[in-house]
Order: structure tokens, then C-alpha cells, then sequence
């Protein structure tokens, strides 16, 4: 435990930061055929906070980037340079990714990366380049026997992102327990389409 906060303060992050966030570049009408294929009868657009740091080399500029949070078993290669942009309040649903990863998961998942692709072995994590990001996505809800079925959909790409799932449902989680210990919440339906 020792260890894991040592790490993050070597990482130097601020949890207490605004995020910034991804464009979504799928809309609703682009996202609702591709849910419907998975079985979604309801859907709405969401953001997942999550903690991207750069790969590069020590003295240029990232070449990508790795998205994570401490809950993932993977993290997620982006190419190229994060388009940024101001985490404004727009009324979507905004979720909870987790606690930042600590150096070593990062770099363990480079290697991981780099062991797909030999050609990048020069590059390193720049733990200096940490910082929170909210990843656009679309949820889809489907009905099962016992439980709805939860389909997340990137809003960059519109690739289905299983992955993703356990910190959707951590991040679910912690709202629903932090609207039940607040109180009865009254929730804008007209806001998710589908």
C-alpha cells in the first residue's frame, strides 16, 4: 500500500483537477443503429473519467497516449496527440472511472504494447504527463431474464468497448449509492433517446 502511494505522488497527480474532455464524434443518429444491432431498446450518451500520460521520447512531444484507471485490466492506446477540450456541464451523464493507475501498471501496459509492436521499444511512459480525461461514450441497455444487459459503445470511434464495463459499472455504482444517501433524485428522462 505503501508502495502504490509513493508511486502516485512520483507521478505527481492532482485528483482535484478538471478533467478535460474527448470529442464525441458519434452522435445519437449514428449511435442508435449500431446499439440496436447489440440489442439496446434504450441508450443515452455518457462520459467516463479516466487518466491518460503520454509515450514518447524524453525530449519530443507524445507520439500516443494511454488511458486508464486503477479498476481496468487494460488500458487503452490512443495515436497521437489528445484533442482536448473544456469539461463543460451539458447534463449528460457523467461517471466515476476510478483512482489513477500507479507508474508500474502504466508501464506494464506498455510493454504489453510494446511487445506488439517492436518497432517502439525507444519509447517510454512520461509519468510528468498524467492527467484526468473524460472518454465520450454511449450506453446501451438491453432487457435480460434477470438483469439488463449493458452494451458501451466509444463516442470517438463507435467500437464496441467491453472493456470498459467494469469501470461503467463501478462508476453506476457509486452514483446510485450516492443518490440514494442524498436523497430521492428526480432524473431527466428526456434527455436519453431511444
Amino acid at each position: 500500500m505503501a508502495d502504490r502511494q509513493g508511486e502516485r505522488r512520483m507521478m505527481a497527480v492532482d485528483e482535484t483537477a478538471p478533467a478535460s474532455r474527448l470529442p464525441r464524434r458519434l452522435g445519437a443518429v449514428a449511435a442508435e443503429p449500431r446499439l440496436r444491432r447489440y440489442g439496446a431498446e434504450r441508450f443515452e450518451p455518457a462520459w467516463l473519467s479516466l487518466w491518460a500520460v503520454a509515450i514518447g521520447r524524453e525530449t519530443g512531444p507524445p507520439m500516443a497516449w494511454l488511458l486508464a484507471a486503477d479498476n481496468l485490466p487494460r488500458a487503452m492506446l490512443m495515436a497521437g496527440e489528445l484533442p482536448l477540450h473544456s469539461a463543460d456541464h451539458d447534463g449528460v451523464l457523467a461517471l466515476e472511472g476510478g483512482r489513477p493507475p500507479t507508474l508500474s501498471q502504466f508501464e506494464r501496459w506498455w510493454l504489453w504494447e510494446r511487445l506488439a509492436r517492436p518497432r517502439r521499444w525507444s519509447l517510454r511512459v512520461q509519468p510528468a504527463t498524467l492527467r484526468a480525461v473524460e472518454f465520450p461514450l454511449w450506453l446501451g441497455y438491453s432487457p435480460g431474464r434477470r438483469h439488463a444487459r449493458l452494451i458501451v459503445l466509444s463516442g470517438l470511434s463507435g467500437e464496441a468497448l467491453g472493456a470498459l464495463k467494469p469501470a461503467v459499472l463501478a462508476g453506476l455504482r457509486h452514483r446510485a449509492r450516492a443518490e440514494a444517501a442524498s436523497g430521492p433524485a428526480t432524473r431527466d428522462d428526456e434527455r436519453v433517446p431511444g
